[in-house]
């Protein structure tokens, strides 16, 4: 199953190298733990510049976007098998 979404979630991240690592993501009143990192990429709103990852839990995938200017982070993907 795909969803789209636009969900403000809460992040646990860690930064090693000048990058942001997601560690764990609250949404729905739930914990995800990120196990893998995918894909990380970069993408322009207007003038601001935004950051996608693509990352997975045991049994999920999801699609993140990090705001730097408002520090904000959304769920705008999920995949699920169910």
């Amino acid at each position: 199953m795909h969803e789209i979404l636009n969900d403000p979630v809460d992040m646990i991240v860690a930064f090693s190298e000048n990058r942001v690592i997601p560690r764990r993501m609250r949404w729905n009143d739930q914990n995800y733990d990120i196990r893998q990192v995918n894909l990380v990429h970069t993408a322009r709103e207007g003038l601001k510049r935004v950051f996608y990852f693509s990352v997975s839990d045991k049994t999920n995938a999801f699609k993140l976007k990090l705001d730097p200017d408002l520090l904000e982070w959304r769920l705008v993907e999920l995949y699920t098998d169910g």
